[in-house]
């Protein structure tokens, strides 16, 4: 939170500078209110607890802004991560939101290293029987059903966000239909190293964009 004032000021003048030019002004706002957490490709980083989301479609990202924005995400106390972004994004209003989404769901998806090791078979089961009807079997997600990408996520991020779910950090406020879809789903994963598998499981469709 300290380093908030100079990112601010910096993204202020550069409103300035570059409001006559979009995609400058996206790459601008992502370099000064983004990269320092998610890094300068949007590859994200385990140190701060940030997901990849370099190459994320612009829907789908929009939609979580949206959630930090209204509350429906990053309310929970012990959801620092959540509660982090959740002000940030309220920094963003419309066109800025839009431009800078815009500019990262252009970024190349980055491939993503493997720190879970689990049982890929049961994660395999789990994913056709809980997950593939919205998330489809590619892992790709699905705009119409409002089910996130997968692909290009880190295993650990994913696991953090299932137990998120499962624990009422995430999905329980009626206004946030999709997130409740999930918190439902992500009941069925009974213990933690079922979660880790699916996480496992889930990294290995990454494989598709190398």
């Amino acid at each position: 939170m300290q380093n908030f004032p100079t990112s601010f000021l910096a993204l202020a003048m550069s409103a300035q500078v570059f409001a006559g030019d979009p995609p400058a002004m996206g790459r601008v706002l992502f370099q000064n209110l983004c990269a320092q957490c998610h890094g300068p490709k949007g590859e994200g980083s385990l140190l701060v607890r940030s997901p990849s989301i370099a190459g994320l479609p612009e829907w789908y990202l929009q939609a979580q802004i949206d959630n930090f924005q209204a509350g429906r995400r990053g309310f929970h106390p012990q959801d620092p991560e959540g509660q982090m972004m959740r002000a940030i994004s309220k920094v963003l209003n419309p066109e800025q939101s839009k431009q800078v989404l815009e500019y990262v769901s252009q970024l190349p998806r980055q491939v993503q290293g493997a720190t879970i090791r689990a049982d890929l078979t049961v994660g395999r089961e789990i994913y056709a029987g809980r997950c593939m009807e919205c998330h489809r079997f590619n892992g790709e997600g699905e705009l119409a059903f409002g089910a996130a990408p997968l692909v290009g996520l880190q295993d650990w991020y994913l696991a953090s966000q299932l137990k998120k779910y499962k624990n009422g950090m995430r999905g329980v406020l009626k206004e946030d239909v999709n997130g409740q879809k999930m918190a439902f789903s992500s009941s069925f994963i009974e213990d933690e190293a079922t979660l880790k598998s699916v996480a496992a499981y889930l990294l290995t469709l990454s494989e598709s964009i190398r």
